[in-house]
């Protein structure tokens, strides 16, 4: 009945590699003509001219042209004014001339080489073949990579198993057969891939990243979860293959699910836990009709997700290996709760459930530090506690740790890890006592802003008591550990 804590380190932001960069298509000016004075006697057909070199269009980066074997040719032209004579021949030889001075700068082996003054690079044919050929819109490795994750992601929501298959790799089927199944099993609505970081080449030429997963369960959900995996891929051309998935602990990740979707509660487990799924749902949905009312900080979630773990899943389940048999239940906020198998016949299933459900809506998927502990439990055993069943059941363990010495602080931290049943029961009880006194003496409205300035706003005891229960804390402490002596 613990809230798991979680902390996972900020994600790098992604970087997007820019494309390359796309130079416009450009000429160089016009050569300007003389203006033609008007003469009856129609000139001598002009000679064919080469293009002036520097008259070429720009290529694009990395793209140059190949060496022309000859003058091009230039479009008839149009005659609209009448040269003489002298000046057509005139400017027929110095079109002869800059014929030559072209064919003389092409120099030999297809080198293009710089006339005096115009500055232009000496580009060898060897020195363009050692040259990246990378081209405007060629698509990166992150990419190719994006391109194939977005793939999987559309076949997985469309429910395309073989399209969610294909570019992975063989020794990675099973593990994607089993995620496949149970996402689908538990209504996949939303599943959003992107790149943490940059894809780096690694000694066997495969590409590695990290990935994360934004992901929600259940129809009409919205991402609110996410899962980050370290990936590796091979590339070869256009064909993009993940041959390296480091599975996560989620437990539909780690298991293959079997689920039941009712009115606002989504219930799984594996093959062992699978007959008792609908009872856990026809308890979860009552338990989720009463959490929803302590939805104070804001909306209740769409869908809440319960798990029903088998004892061995119970510690393999998100890396739970600090909590022992004792305790019955976890939440991770919105990405699920977790109960145990064996609590699923129990007369207090709906109970537990509930104080689960109540730590999704209180605290979500931030826990709170251990000095807060007796306000995060104790607000999910209040919201448990609608018929007193909760309190009937905690007051023997209560009672019995009052004799052996407490010593009056209603502030109380979570059991110690050598704490048994019973110590860890009346530690429970004592946060609900105390939690349930502050909402009998300042009214429940005033309870949950208390609660929310410590828990959720980091305001220390004294300054939340003076703002939202116009009172000393001093003084609310001592009344309502004096109502847990007497309970």
């Amino acid at each position: 009945m613990e809230d798991g804590d979680q902390t996972e380190p900020a994600a790098p932001a992604v970087t997007a590699e820019p494309a390359a960069a796309k130079i416009p298509q450009q000429r160089g000016p016009d050569m300007l003509q003389p203006p033609l004075p008007d003469e009856p006697t129609a000139p001598p057909p002009l000679p064919d001219a080469p293009p002036h070199p520097l008259d070429a269009p720009i290529a694009p980066p990395m793209a140059w042209p190949t060496p022309s074997t000859g003058p091009a040719p230039l479009p008839p032209a149009t005659a609209r004014r009448r040269w003489p004579l002298v000046s057509g021949l005139v400017v027929a030889a110095g079109l002869v001339l800059a014929l030559i001075v072209w064919i003389a700068a092409q120099g030999p082996s297809g080198q293009t080489v710089a006339l005096p003054g115009r500055g232009l690079p000496v580009r060898s044919g060897a020195a363009a073949a050692a040259a990246p050929q990378t081209t405007a819109g060629e698509l990166t490795v992150a990419d190719k990579i994006r391109g194939q994750l977005a793939k999987q992601a559309k076949a997985l929501l469309a429910g395309d198993r073989d399209g969610y298959l294909a570019g992975v790799a063989a020794n990675l089927r099973d593990g994607y057969i089993k995620r496949f199944g149970s996402l689908r099993a538990m209504g996949v609505g939303g599943w959003t891939p992107n790149l943490v970081d940059k894809p780096s080449q690694g000694a066997d030429g495969s590409w590695d990243v990290i990935v994360e997963y934004d992901y929600c369960l259940g129809q009409g959900c919205t991402p609110q979860s996410s899962q980050v995996v370290q990936t590796s891929w091979s590339i070869a051309g256009d064909q993009v293959t993940v041959t390296k998935y480091t599975q996560g602990t989620d437990p539909w990740d780690a298991s293959a699910l079997q689920a039941l979707t009712g009115r606002r509660a989504i219930v799984a487990g594996s093959g062992a836990t699978a007959s008792k799924l609908q009872r856990v749902l026809t308890a979860a949905d009552a338990a989720a009709d009463i959490a929803d009312r302590y939805s104070h900080w804001g909306p209740a979630p769409k869908w809440y997700i319960v798990y029903v773990a088998a004892p061995s899943e119970w510690n393999s389940w998100w890396d739970n290996t600090d909590l022992g048999p004792f305790y019955d239940g976890y939440s991770k906020g919105a990405q699920g709760v977790v109960i145990q198998s064996d609590d699923a016949g129990g007369s207090y299933l709906k109970n537990l459930l509930t104080h689960e459900l109540g730590h999704v809506v209180t605290i979500g998927d931030t826990y709170g530090s251990a000095d807060q502990w007796w306000l995060t439990e104790g607000i999910a055993d209040y919201i448990s506690d609608r018929d007193g069943q909760t309190t009937r059941g905690r007051l023997p363990s209560v009672r019995q740790f009052v004799r052996q010495g407490w010593n009056g602080s209603i502030a109380l931290g979570p059991p110690p890890a050598s704490a048994k049943g019973q110590e860890i029961d009346a530690r429970y009880g004592i946060a609900l006592l105390a939690v349930t006194c502050l909402a009998k003496k300042y009214g429940e409205g005033k309870m949950l802003d208390f609660f929310g300035g410590v828990v959720r706003n980091k305001e220390s005891l004294e300054s939340a008591s003076t703002a939202y229960l116009g009172t000393a804390w001093a003084g609310v402490a001592s009344a309502c550990a004096n109502e847990i002596r007497n309970a």
